[in-house]
């Protein structure tokens, strides 16, 4: 701490000294003027007294009634001189033989011609200042730095003390110790910045938390399919039946595309976690429907469920058409699974620019208490783990995220068709 107060005293003492000097040059150029001004305002009257008084004395008589009468009430040291050989330039000789006064020596001394026969100048000089001693100036000026050096202790403490605070919370952060935080005093100087620590300790946590859950659940469901893997090659060695090892090679292809799906569904969701957002595009609304719901036809048709687009009120949607295309599927996916048999797909506008995408099921709907939760990874409400619905769990998730991709929202309510109605709301800005 007391380098920190040693430097910040080195850079201030500097740099008052270095603007004093700027200050005070720039102010006797600028207003000396003024200065002479308000200097003659002061004296005129004075100078005009003494020189009427001493134009009635004679010229060889005038220093002697200046020692005599007038030295010992005057603070001013007063001089007659003899004009023709006072050291004066023309201009300041100028003002003389029109009646005024110069003023020379930084404002110090003031010189005015005196009337009558002669030829005599009178020279007033103010007294000189006192002088100081070196070492009193020193004493002055050491005294002045111990003040300004307290005055910054009384300073720097409560900043240094929040600054060790923050430092402390920082390596414990670094050691891993995701629930650290500055505790700063409420009227700390660097309030800011520790809030600003506490938010990025928060989200540090929130990601690393939510990046343990994730390996956590990509373990458990990585388990499943490779269980059935290894137990299908134990039966295929031992299986001779030809046709039941058929099946068992249909049934290991299956448990391979369900781990490239999850492989898939990862990347994304991993791809989606990284950004802070998309570029939007213009996309023919209609157009761009009609295409997403005929690529999840044919899956629908496999399960008896119709698909088909109910409501499209735009003409053109702006929208980053690969991952809102992604999203939507997924929802398709998720309805096709559980659907009694109708899906249909509606997109509106309330307000230019903004947009709502509707997916409407008959199935059994979801649960009030569960419509938040569906959207967390790995999440089903379905625990079964049968290829027909038990699905990757991260389906909602990537939704959700191409939802605040797109600065919106994914929700889900009741459906007027009796199921859930999945909720896409965004603005296009």
């Amino acid at each position: 701490m007391l380098k920190f107060v040693l430097r910040l005293f080195v850079v201030l003492a500097v740099g008052f000294v270095i603007s004093n000097e700027i200050v005070d040059r720039s102010a006797n150029y600028l207003f000396e003027p003024v200065s002479d001004a308000y200097t003659r305002e002061s004296v005129r009257g004075q100078i005009h007294s003494l020189v009427q008084e001493l134009s009635r004395i004679e010229p060889a008589s005038r220093q002697t009634h200046i020692d005599d009468q007038l030295a010992p009430y005057y603070g001013l040291r007063l001089r007659v001189v003899n004009g023709r050989d006072y050291n004066a330039s023309d201009k300041e000789r100028q003002a003389i033989r029109a009646g005024d006064f110069f003023i020379r020596d930084k404002m110090q001394t003031f010189v005015a011609g005196i009337p009558g026969p002669g030829g005599q100048w009178l020279e007033l000089k103010l007294p000189p200042e006192p002088s100081i001693g070196p070492w009193v100036i020193a004493a002055v000026y050491s005294a002045l730095g111990l003040l300004l050096c307290a005055f910054m202790l009384v300073w720097a403490l409560p900043i240094w003390r929040d600054l060790e605070a923050l430092k402390t919370a920082a390596q414990r952060m670094g050691q891993g110790d995701l629930q650290a935080r500055a505790r700063l005093s409420r009227h700390s100087s660097i309030g800011n910045l520790g809030e600003t620590f506490n938010q990025m300790s928060e989200r540090i946590g929130a990601l690393i938390s939510n990046q343990r859950e994730l390996t956590n659940a990509v373990s458990h469901e990585l388990r499943t399919p490779i269980a059935r893997l290894s137990f299908e090659l134990d039966m295929m060695g031992r299986e001779r039946d030809e046709a039941a090892r058929a099946r068992l090679i249909e049934e290991m292809k299956n448990d391979v595309a369900e781990l490239d799906s999850m492989a898939s569904e990862l990347l994304m969701y991993a791809r989606l976690e990284h950004s802070d957002g998309v570029a939007l595009e213009a996309q023919d609304a209609r157009g761009w429907l009609d295409a997403v719901v005929q690529h999840a036809g044919f899956e629908a048709g496999q399960r008896g469920v119709r698909c088909e687009v109910a409501l499209c009120q735009v003409a053109q949607v702006h929208l980053n058409q690969r991952y809102m295309t992604r999203a939507l599927l997924n929802l398709l996916q998720n309805a096709i699974r559980y659907a009694g048999g109708n899906i249909r797909v509606s997109l509106v506008s309330p307000a230019p620019r903004e947009y709502v995408l509707m997916v409407d099921d008959d199935g059994p709907g979801i649960p009030a208490a569960d419509r938040e939760r569906i959207f967390e990874p790995f999440i089903r409400l379905d625990e079964s783990r049968d290829r027909g619905t038990g699905g990757t769990g991260l389906g909602l998730a990537i939704v959700s995220r191409v939802a605040r991709w797109h600065n919106g929202t994914a929700e889900v309510v009741d459906s007027p068709l009796g199921g859930a109605r999945f909720i896409i709301s965004w603005k296009a800005a």
